[in-house]
């Protein structure tokens, strides 16, 4: 015996059963274009730092405003946050793009004297020591972002924040470096006196740096170029042998 269907309630149509919904995926998008934006992303970001550098530089971090940082770029003021997060990030980031500038021209030569070599008797100590000093007041005084670099640096100085520590990281580092090739030089520990006479001895570099103006007015020079700075340097090293020559006559009381 056959059994009935089952019949809908009187009057009603039972609804069709509906299909579910293709889901459709969006446009692909292409490696290139993906690139693209990863790209503009990065030069937004590089740009934003480059404005920030020259801005913090000429301002400090308290005078400087991020829409003056944004409007220096070209650049949306969200685009700070974006990549940033805010304006003490981007201050941070300012001065990780300082020192990795300075550490990529002279990591090479700290790297290279940096070795037991350098410090195996006086005459070794002394020739890297010059190595380390002459290349110092090259890119200082001839690396063209130098000057905006100086900026920043002082006025870390002048008004520290969070962004020293990150400079004196690679300054510490330099330091560090030239104070045990000078105590080598020197036949003598790395004490106070010999720091001091290493901090003598940058001192020499970085004023032609810091005070610019005044070394081009006083020496009636248009530029520090490589004939000015070669006499800087001969000028340097010869007063770095007078000090280490003084740091040697004084001998050590230890």
């Amino acid at each position: 015996m056959a059994v009935p269907k089952p019949r809908s309630p009187a009057g009603l149509k039972t609804a069709p059963r509906k299909r579910p919904a293709r889901v459709t995926a969006g446009p692909r998008i292409s490696a290139h274009t993906r690139n693209a934006r990863r790209n503009r992303g990065a030069d937004t970001r590089n740009q934003l730092i480059e404005a920030a550098l020259d801005v913090f530089g000429r301002l400090g971090f308290e005078g400087a405003s991020t829409r003056q940082i944004a409007k220096a770029a070209g650049a949306n003021l969200a685009a700070i946050v974006y990549h940033f997060g805010g304006k003490e990030a981007l201050h941070i980031a300012v001065a990780e793009h300082v020192t990795a500038g300075i550490t990529a021209r002279i990591g090479d030569t700290v790297a290279a004297i940096n070795n037991p070599a350098s410090t195996a008797d006086a005459g070794a100590a002394r020739d890297a020591l010059h190595r380390l000093v002459g290349t110092l007041i090259d890119v200082l005084l001839g690396a063209a972002e130098a000057e905006r670099w100086a900026r920043f640096i002082v006025r870390e100085q002048m008004q520290p924040t969070a962004a020293f520590d990150v400079i004196y990281r690679v300054m510490s580092g330099a330091a560090d470096v030239a104070t045990s090739l000078a105590a080598a030089a020197l036949g003598r520990p790395a004490d106070a006196e010999v720091r001091l006479r290493v901090l003598t001895i940058m001192g020499q570099v970085l004023v032609f740096r810091v005070a610019h103006t005044l070394v081009l007015r006083r020496m009636q020079w248009r530029e520090i170029g490589d004939t000015e700075r070669a006499a800087i340097k001969r000028i340097v090293l010869g007063q770095m042998d007078a000090i280490l020559a003084m740091g040697r006559k004084s001998g050590y009381a230890g």
